[in-house]
């Protein structure tokens, strides 16, 4: 009885973490991708790809610019609060100093190597790399304080939003959009590190090198891991621009965008797990069995999103971004598909860091890298945009594959396939009524799909309705 009721009690905090932080980050997201669209409508798809492109390209430095201390500081955090002031300061000044440094070599080489519009345009993109380097975000995960950071980030969006909106007009204004970025961004950190000096935590410009130097050399591993993972990630919209246009980029942008969305919603659900799974105790099975948990509710959550989105994705284009971007339609209803593989993917990967593993997620994403690589090469001068959104989706049905393998050695085995059934008798069931009817408005289609599957997890037992307390996800 014991058992049960600290892992519901686990279940709890890890549903109120990701409430939290996924409900702020999902109102960013929101914010973020109608600025997106707002961008891509005025721009035009071939700006709109430039500006992508360049997007694209920061990614990288962005991660190199975290160190890949975000994952192992709210770990070491969640252990002892008190390394949020001991290490902090330490930690955040390498940070800055690292990311002073790749602004330089980022501008500097964008404006040699590029043609001069993508160069400026990429050059300007480096600014944001201050939002990335001197980010407090861990310390407040770590000390699950989830709220701050949700909020912030959504101030920081709405300083982007309303950014473009006063200064991108034409398609020669892209100049404005990583302008816009850049402010949101720095805005959003200074936020943070106001909420945190509320709450007591000072973090002065210091550096105690031997004291941080530790917690570097263990994060050095998934900085690879989070490099090669954005080669996965983003590999197939560069190697596009190679074979392609610039039209064609921004045509598969616009079919990320959703993706994109989702897969933020997914990193918001890790950060919250981590915490949670770090406490969790390993002799009681309370780890595993939040392990198990994690796994069947994304899988209920993600599974209609991926059928549904495939049979909508050529009406949702239609409707956000308008008929100029109806090619973008194929490669979502391909994409859209990997999004339940990516979260069982994320969760075994989240419990693989939980047991000190960096390295062994470092080789699985490595493994992933090369055959996107390779598939990236061999479909996309064949098959253009549907031979990339293909290539993404191949390589993370075989990441899933690795992880799930990988994670058993911890303790975690695959989730039991009865918890999963339910989940799969109602998404055939939305799937059955979408096609059978076919709605020819999208916010009828979406509320059917929503309607059937919900209604089908009731029957089954799945959501259980309770007297004064929002429903309950059981499976």
């Amino acid at each position: 009885m014991q058992q049960t009721v600290s892992n519901v009690s686990q279940e709890g905090r890890v549903a109120k973490s990701f409430a939290a932080l996924a409900s702020g980050d999902a109102i960013a997201r929101v914010v973020a991708f109608l600025a997106g669209v707002y961008v891509a409508r005025r721009l035009g798809a071939q700006m709109f790809g430039v500006m992508m492109f360049g997007q694209a390209v920061v990614l990288y430095f962005t991660h190199l610019a975290a160190c890949g201390v975000d994952l192992t500081g709210v770990r070491d955090v969640a252990e002892d609060e008190s390394r949020a002031t001991t290490l902090g300061p330490s930690i955040l000044t390498v940070r800055l100093i690292v990311a002073f440094g790749l602004i330089a070599l980022l501008a500097v080489g964008a404006l040699l190597l590029l043609p001069a519009l993508d160069g400026i345009v990429l050059a300007l993109y480096a600014l944001t790399l201050l939002g990335a380097g001197p980010n407090p975000k861990f310390i407040l995960l770590g000390m699950s304080s989830p709220t701050p950071v949700a909020i912030t980030r959504t101030l920081g969006e709405l300083a982007y939003l309303g950014g473009v909106l006063l200064f991108v007009h034409h398609h020669t204004d892209v100049v404005f959009v990583p302008w816009a970025q850049f402010v949101g961004d720095l805005l959003a950190v200074v936020a943070m590190f106001a909420w945190l000096a509320r709450r007591g935590v000072r973090l002065p410009l210091e550096l105690d090198w031997p004291k941080v130097r530790p917690l570097f050399a263990r994060s050095f591993p998934l900085v690879v891991n989070i490099l090669l993972g954005l080669m996965i990630y983003n590999s197939d919209l560069i190697v596009l621009r190679f074979f392609k246009d610039s039209t064609t980029v921004g045509w598969y942008s616009a079919s990320y965008q959703l993706i994109s969305f989702l897969i933020n919603m997914a990193w918001a659900y890790s950060y919250s797990l981590l915490p949670a799974l770090t406490r969790a105790s390993t002799e009681t099975g309370e780890r595993r069995a939040l392990y198990h948990t994690s796994l069947a509710q994304t899988f209920a959550v993600t599974l209609p999103i991926a059928v549904g989105g495939a049979m909508l994705s050529n009406a949702i284009i239609a409707l956000v971004f308008g008929a100029k971007f109806e090619p973008s339609g194929a490669p979502l209803a391909i994409l859209i598909g990997s999004i339940p593989f990516m979260l069982y993917k994320d969760v075994a990967m989240v419990s693989m860091i939980v047991s000190g593993r960096e390295k062994a997620v470092m080789r699985m994403t490595a493994i992933g890298v090369v055959i996107n690589l390779a598939l990236n090469f061999l479909l996309i001068p064949r098959l253009g945009m549907a031979g990339a959104a293909l290539s993404t989706l191949a390589t993370e049905v075989l990441r899933f594959v690795l992880a799930a393998n990988a994670v058993r050695s911890d303790g975690f085995d695959l989730v039991p396939a009865r918890r999963l059934l339910k989940s799969m008798v109602a998404a055939g069931a939305m799937a059955g009524a979408l096609a059978l009817l076919a709605p020819k408005s999208l916010p009828v289609g979406i509320a059917l799909g929503a309607g059937v599957y919900s209604l089908v997890l009731l029957a089954l037992g799945a959501i259980q309705m309770r007297r004064g307390r929002l429903p309950a996800l059981r499976v």
